[in-house]
């Protein structure tokens, strides 16, 4: 009896490139809904733009580094960050962890905004630090998609100091995963 249900069930509910749909009548572009929800967290990053992003839900290190988003648009992300006494090293310029996860963290917002359900996971990131920025200072975070495969996501990034030089440049792989987290555990 149980398997007939679930044949009966399984008759009914199929799934369309990885999304569950009734029947063919329903079939749902996979594409579509990943444009979908793209263009929501766009909406979103366009709507905190230049405002102090401690103020909103985020992930902790983003709130804490209190950038505030220049620009958005899918797979592309600038945010204005003022260095801070916290994210320096004894010389009294931005430490270069700081730069690092400062990087991690543009390229983690521009992956928000290609609209995929599951989490994207870093598998690498490579830094070149090519200068140096002082405390009191701004910088600009420069986030960019450069390639999308099936799996694998590659991303560059790069901190701009206040006359326009790069200051470090970073560069990414990341894993399209299924995981989907439950942010408002986190923010």
């Amino acid at each position: 009896m149980y398997e007939l249900c679930y044949f009966i069930i399984f008759l009914y509910i199929k799934r369309v490139d990885g999304i569950l749909v009734k029947d063919e009548k329903h079939k749902v572009n996979k594409k579509e809904i990943i444009e979908k929800r793209a263009n929501k967290m766009i909406n979103l990053f366009s709507a905190l733009k230049l405002k102090p992003l401690k103020d909103f839900a985020a992930p902790p290190f983003t709130k804490w580094l209190n950038g505030r988003i220049l620009d958005v648009k899918r797979g592309e992300v600038t945010v204005e960050i003022d260095i801070r006494a916290e994210m320096s090293n004894p010389t009294g310029i931005l430490h270069g962890g700081m730069q690092c996860a400062i990087l991690d963290d543009v390229i983690g917002m521009t992956t928000v905004t290609l609209g995929y359900e599951g989490f994207l996971i870093s598998i690498d990131m490579h830094v070149d630090f090519l200068g140096k920025v002082k405390i009191g200072e701004t910088i600009k975070a420069h986030g960019i998609i450069k390639r999308e495969g099936r799996h694998i996501v590659h991303a560059d990034a790069e901190l701009i100091d206040k006359n326009g030089k790069v200051i470090a440049t970073g560069t990414s792989n990341l894993l399209v995963t299924h995981y989907k987290k439950e942010y408002s555990t986190v923010i």
